[in-house]
């Protein structure tokens, strides 16, 4: 498939997207928010697996012992692959979490920064004086 003539390939869209495609008029509270979703995407893709493998195997491991009837194989199966999922759902749901209370606070600076502009350059175009 061709790309359309004058819209951005897939590449510069994703950059824009992400914000990482060196926009002079981007805030930095922008770029850090852009590099901060990328930091949290790479420990939730290092982190999730290895903490959903070890859960899983001690689910298994935990599930084999003190038992006095002899379960089937495809019951420690079943705990472990559960687990596993739950762990990486917790694990996403912790760095959402994450995400949006340093969303709040940049907001929240990002706010205070415009009225502040705002208090400056508002007499200026309204005529009024505060």
């Amino acid at each position: 498939m061709r790309p359309v003539p004058g819209r951005p390939r897939w590449k510069a869209r994703l950059a824009r997207a992400l914000g990482l495609d060196g926009n002079p008029l981007r805030r930095a509270s922008d770029r850090a928010e852009a590099w901060i979703r990328a930091g949290l995407l790479v420990i939730f893709l290092t982190t999730g697996p290895m903490a959903a493998l070890a859960a899983g195997q001690w689910t298994a491991h935990a599930a084999g012992t003190g038992t006095s009837v002899q379960p089937h194989r495809d019951d420690f199966t079943v705990a472990a692959v559960v687990t596993a999922l739950m762990t990486l759902a917790v694990t996403a749901f912790a760095l959402l979490i994450v995400l949006r209370l340093i969303q709040a606070l940049l907001n929240r600076r990002r706010l205070a920064a415009w009225e502040a502009a705002w208090r400056t350059t508002g007499p200026r175009w309204t005529g009024h004086r505060s």
